[in-house]
């Protein structure tokens, strides 16, 4: 049998009953892998000798029961840790010396027995919505003229072309819509790791170095790893029941500071897959609702402000003179706001317009807010690492217009793909539900699948 593109859910099944071996799916996944990576050119670093050595300690395991991720192959956007490798963090300038730990979600992943395969592209300190590095900017496996749509984009790449069935991904405030805008570029499942920013008021850099997002070919897969990384019972999937459903094209956040007008409208493709998915979901009896959140006077703000903090935190290790000219102005724009006004404030805000989106879920009694993840197709692929601070913030701005706001007051967000644009790239929605909700949206997530029958992979792979 061909493990290649079979789920994270049917490898670790496979292995804990001892129908196959870690190291065979691992060496198979590995070899496949070569191949597109030659191509898509995903991958920073690559781990085939040792992931086959760590695959080998699996199978010797006496009881494989307690791993839910026994052999799943996984790969690593770049930004995270790995132990006995330098991190990378979007650039040879942000390059650091060999770690000698894991990142926490790493760890986590191996000690659900998961092998990771190597480490996977991103942007200059996981900041903008275009993956490249000053080389070739990374293309979107559906159309090669387009882009990846965010700064995790080789981890987005890697399970789109089948190399690994799940990827873990940059995230939450300053990464421009983070793991849920790559995945809605690449047609996979995203989910965001719920996080409270008020937690944060002690020490907010923590916050502004970003949060972890999945991404995976299946919701089931996104939900195991979810349960892995969050530490909780791994979740079954269950009918939903009846729910309240919001739905709203237009964007929460329409301004960003310093630029003149209405940042975009949702295109045709995007309104028509938004309207699908409503019909569906009331045909099966949902409650369904043209309605968005009022998020508050600040909420534009706090999500530029936290972008330009996060850029200026992250680029403190470095020698600024050789960031990326569009990583340098953002940062001095963060650097200035944080000589002026310490980061309280900031995170006030972010606490002022998460508790707006909390009382609206409430006051109006929704269950789950439905929007596009991106509101037309990814940005093209070009080198945007050598355009202008203004021409990036348009972009990334646009392309996270809906995902960011969720990644600022870490509500619980997941993005699925529900079929095809007419332009041939994925398209998708974004499903957000109030804090501790997170079960709903898997339970959703599947009902759309099952409804809208997307595809799992591009069409130019043979299935």
């Amino acid at each position: 049998m061909s493990w290649q593109r079979a789920t994270a859910r049917q490898i670790a099944r496979a292995v804990r009953r001892g129908d196959a071996t870690a190291s065979s799916i691992v060496a198979e996944h590995i070899a496949a892998g070569d191949e597109t990576a030659a191509i898509s050119g995903a991958f920073t670093a690559t781990r085939a000798t040792t992931a086959l050595a760590e695959a080998a300690m699996i199978d010797e395991l006496p009881d494989l029961a307690s791993l839910p991720l026994a052999g799943v192959p996984v790969v690593v956007c770049e930004r995270f840790a790995i132990a006995g490798q330098a991190t990378r963090h979007g650039s040879e300038t942000t390059r650091q010396a060999v770690s000698a730990t894991d990142h926490e979600m790493v760890r986590r992943l191996r000690g659900a027995g998961a092998v990771v395969l190597g480490s996977t592209r991103a942007s200059e300190l996981g900041l903008w919505a275009a993956t490249d590095d000053g080389d070739d900017p990374l293309a979107n496996p559906w159309r090669a003229d387009r882009g990846v749509a965010g700064p995790s984009g080789g981890a987005a790449v890697a399970v789109a072309d089948g190399t690994a069935p799940i990827a873990i991904a940059t995230d939450g405030p300053g990464t421009a819509g983070g793991a849920r805008t790559v995945a809605a570029a690449c047609g996979l499942v995203a989910v965001s790791l719920e996080h409270d920013p008020a937690a944060q008021r002690r020490d907010p850099q923590p916050w502004l170095q970003g949060n972890t997002g999945i991404l995976a070919t299946t919701v089931e897969d996104a939900a195991e790893c979810h349960a892995v990384l969050s530490r909780t019972p791994s979740y079954h999937i269950n009918e939903p029941g009846r729910l309240r459903i919001a739905a709203s094209d237009k964007p929460l956040v329409p301004k960003v500071p310093g630029l003149q007008g209405q940042l975009f409208t949702s295109d045709s493709d995007t309104v028509k897959s938004l309207l699908d998915v409503v019909r569906n979901l009331t045909a099966i009896g949902h409650d369904t609702h043209r309605a968005a959140p009022a998020l508050g006077p600040r909420a534009s703000g706090a999500s530029f402000s936290a972008w330009a903090a996060a850029a200026h935190e992250r680029s403190r290790p470095y020698t600024r003179t050789r960031l990326q000219r569009r990583t340098r102005r953002l940062a001095s724009i963060g650097e200035r706001s944080a000589s002026t006004s310490p980061y309280g404030g900031l995170l006030g805000d972010g606490v002022r317009t998460r508790n707006h989106a909390r009382e609206w879920f409430h006051d109006y009694g929704f269950d789950v807010l439905v929007t596009p993840a991106l509101a037309g197709p990814p940005p093209v692929a070009q080198t945007w690492s050598q355009l202008g601070l203004r021409d990036n913030i348009r972009t990334s701005a646009k392309a996270a217009a809906f995902t960011a706001p969720w990644g600022l007051v870490g509500f619980p967000s997941l993005v699925v793909p529900v079929g095809q644009r007419g332009d041939g790239l994925p398209a998708s929605v974004q499903l957000v539900a109030p804090p501790g909700r997170s079960g709903v949206l898997f339970d959703l997530a599947v009902q759309l699948v099952d409804l809208m029958r997307p595809r799992r992979y591009p069409p130019s792979m043979t299935l």
